[in-house]
Formats: C-alpha cells, sequence, structure tokens
C-alpha cells in the first residue's frame, strides 16, 4: 500500500483498489489475443510477428509488473501442494483422452485439415520433427504463460471486483474468448463451437483448482494433460 493510500479513508482504499484491478484487465486481457490475431492473420510479414513476440513479452512482464509496481503486493511463494499436482495431473490425462476420443468420434471423418496443413508448412512447420519441437513450446512453455495469465493474474484481479463463482466464470469466459479467435483461423466454425465449449470447461476446472489450491501448478499439469490430447490431434491430421 503506497503512501497515498494509506491515507484514504476505507471506502476510497476499496475504490483505489478496484480501478486499478479494472486498469489491470484491461491492459492484460485483450494482449494474448491481440497477438495471436496479427500472428494468424497478419500474413508471414515482420509486422505480424513482431506484434505476436510483443505480445508474449508484455504477458511475460506485464502482470507481475502491475502486481508489484502498480499494486504494492508482496512476493508470496506458496508451499508446492503434492495432492494438487496429483489430481491435476489425473484430470489432464482425462482430458486428453476425452478431447482425442471427441476427435476420432466426431471430427475425424468429417473434418478437412487441408487449410491447417498449409498454414503450418507456410510457417516452416512442413516435417513431424519441426511439428514437435513446436508442440514442446506449446504445451511447456505457453500454457505456463496462460496459467500465469488467465488463473493468476486474471482470477487475483478478479476477486477484488465480484465473487469468487463470478471471477471463475469469467476467467474462464476470457480464455475461451480468447481461443475461439485462435480457432477461427484453423478449423470450421461449427467446430470452433464445439472446441470452443471444450475450452470453456478447461477453463471452469482450471479456475477452480487455482482457487481450490492457491497455486497454478495443479491447474498447470491438467492444462498440458489437454494439449497432449489437442497435439495428439493435430499429428494424426497432418502427418498420418
Amino acid at each position: 500500500m503506497t503512501a497515498y493510500e494509506s491515507n484514504q479513508s476505507p471506502d476510497s482504499q476499496q475504490k483505489t483498489t478496484r480501478i486499478k484491478a479494472i486498469l489491470g484487465l484491461l491492459l492484460i486481457a485483450p494482449v494474448p489475443t491481440i497477438g495471436v490475431w496479427f500472428a494468424a492473420f497478419g500474413g508471414q510479414g515482420l509486422l505480424g510477428s513482431v506484434i505476436w513476440a510483443s505480445a508474449k513479452v508484455v504477458l511475460f512482464i506485464g502482470p507481475a509488473l502491475w502486481w508489484f509496481g502498480v499494486q504494492k503486493n508482496i512476493l508470496h511463494i506458496p508451499r508446492l501442494k503434492v495432492d494438487g499436482l496429483l489430481i491435476g495431473a489425473l484430470s489432464g490425462l482425462f482430458l486428453a483422452c476425452v478431447i482425442f476420443g471427441s476427435y476420432w468420434v466426431i471430427a475425424r471423418p468429417l473434418m478437412d485439415f487441408s487449410s491447417l496443413r498449409t498454414m503450418l508448412n507456410a510457417a516452416g512447420i512442413d516435417s513431424a520433427i519441426k511439428y514437435f519441437g513446436l508442440v514442446l513450446y506449446l504445451t511447456l512453455i505457453n500454457s505456463l504463460i496462460e496459467e500465469y495469465v488467465f488463473r493468476w493474474f486474471m482470477i487475483e484481479q478478479l476477486k477484488k471486483l465480484v465473487p469468487a463463482v463470478a471471477a471463475v466464470l469469467l476467467s474462464a469466459l476470457i480464455f475461451m474468448a480468447h481461443h475461439t479467435v485462435v480457432l477461427v483461423a484453423y478449423v470450421p466454425w461449427h467446430f470452433n463451437v464445439l472446441a470452443s465449449v471444450g475450452v470453456l470447461t478447461g477453463g471452469l476446472l482450471w479456475s477452480f483448482l487455482y482457487f481450490k489450491y492457491r497455486q497454478i501448478w495443479p491447474s498447470y499439469f491438467s492444462h498440458i494433460g489437454a494439449d497432449i490430447g489437442v497435439f495428439l490431434i493435430g499429428y494424426h491430421a497432418l502427418f498420418l
């Protein structure tokens, strides 16, 4: 708390806290969607790549700068909860099976992945080895950034504005909206709707895990499992 805030009345302090939370959300929430939008629809030019990379940098440092620099919070590292990691891993395994199983039964006979194959080839992802490298980044690094942003930062801001249940729902909806925009570039709209419902379900689960264990690691483990299911679909569709 700053010296200015310490001299404020409780009502004024609460108002200041809420304003900072709203501003934090407005500044950070659109960034991942802007980045992937330019990456997917900005062509293969320099501008799209620069905006995408800049968005990743902002997502990596922006939430921490806002949390510690603007909101003046103290660093607190919670004790790692092994039971949370187990629940996260098991739920991730379950999600991987559901995701790939749904693809195999519902989407596989109907979807045409030629446009996705063309887009990845244009980006230089034209072999299974290169695809595996992309998968490693998206599964281990990108999913961690998403948990850090969508679960930790956004939920902590939303908790200052709405009740816990609403914070879980809103963070999951923001997470879904981001992925719905991403999927526009890769799948037909009707499969986008189905996938977006799945993303919303995952977002609700991971938000719940964050609330329950007060750390991102259980949701990160679960997120990894879901990503494995998604990228197994990509491998089967593109290379088998």
